[in-house]
């Protein structure tokens, strides 16, 4: 989510750095009558691309007290999801929790989520920080069991090396026939030569908010370009032609950015920025992977427990999220069934 909620300054943005980079294209931005869509469907996307579109559901791998991953959490979290509208889901190595989990688990993983969504909406499977014979055999296993895209994380192993980087990404670009989507770090120089891959059609950012919104500027009419971490980076991009964002509420109470979701779609980006500054950015900008938990077990999806390096929530520090959402006007009890 770096800019997801993957990494610990991306997490923390502070709220002003998007007010300062998009007030200006708010305050100049009319409101669209509903009739019109602010988001429009782009010439030349592929039927993929047209459906890589709003909140995104990144997958958080629950636990069972045991600390086996839970499956039946995760379809439990993604049914609620879908009820409500969310149309991606997906996978990734930090929140996911690839280093907490062996290469087994993390295919079992990718597999339920894909069972979950059933094809009702986008499934997306992601590899982790492995070597190309790894990712090639994980990009051959997803395509296997039914995911919708592949994305593929620039391995630790060749970002000192571009033309080792870029040889990783197209080996496993030519191993399957999903659509390929870019995670991780890209210089402007490195990410030309990827788009140059004909199945690449989309990008997870991983950088700086001006590296988001230049990508987004040099590439958003070839890739989907989706953010990472707290839903304010999005309407920075927004005005760009940016379409896809992480939003960590559709893991427990998805109504709410499906809310969001369709005031962005009527281009009243000031009510939707609102929203998002009532919700998401207050949880975002203390994160932590023990939190999400907690929260998947208040709001009736899973359970607190997470293996380490992370740690799992008192019975003090629940009392004090539940009085944390309570102050947002949100029952999580309302949201059990």
């Amino acid at each position: 989510m770096n800019a997801s909620i993957e990494t610990k300054s991306s997490s923390r943005r502070r709220f002003l750095e998007f007010v300062a980079a998009a007030g200006g294209a708010l305050a100049l931005t009319p409101r669209l009558p509903s009739a019109a869509p602010a988001i429009a469907r782009r010439p030349g996307f592929t039927k993929f691309q047209q459906r890589l579109l709003g909140p995104v559901y990144s997958n958080p791998c629950p636990f069972t007290a045991d600390l086996k991953p839970d499956d039946a959490a995760q379809k439990k979290g993604i049914a609620r999801a879908l009820r409500h509208g969310i149309g991606v889901f997906a996978a990734t190595a930090g929140n996911t929790k690839y280093a907490t989990l062996r290469f087994d688990e993390i295919k079992h993983v990718n597999r339920v989520m894909i069972e979950g969504v059933a094809g009702k909406a986008l499934a997306i499977a992601a590899t982790g920080d492995w070597d190309t014979p790894q990712a090639v055999a994980f990009a051959r296993y997803a395509q296997d069991i039914g995911a919708d895209a592949l994305q593929v994380l620039n391995s630790a192993k060749f970002r000192e090396n571009e033309k080792d980087s870029f040889n990783h990404f197209k080996t496993v670009a030519a191993a399957t026939k999903l659509p390929v989507i870019l995670h991780g770090h890209f210089s402007d120089a490195l990410l030309a030569r990827l788009v140059t891959i004909e199945t690449v059609e989309a990008m997870k950012e991983d950088r700086l908010l001006e590296d988001y919104v230049r990508q987004q500027i040099d590439h958003g009419k070839r890739l989907v370009i989706f953010g990472g971490g707290g839903e304010d980076r999005y309407y920075v991009a927004w005005p760009h032609g940016a379409q896809a964002y992480y939003s960590t509420y559709c893991t427990f109470a998805p109504d709410i950015p499906a809310k969001i979701w369709k005031i962005i779609q009527t281009g009243d980006i000031r009510a939707a920025a609102a929203l998002t500054a009532k919700y998401d950015y207050p949880y975002i900008r203390t994160f932590s992977h023990s939190k999400w938990h907690a929260t998947l077990e208040l709001f009736g999806i899973g359970t607190r427990h997470v293996r380490p390096p992370h740690k799992v929530y008192t019975d003090a520090e629940m009392r004090e999220l539940g009085q944390f959402f309570k102050g947002q006007g949100i029952d999580p009890a309302a949201y059990r069934d």
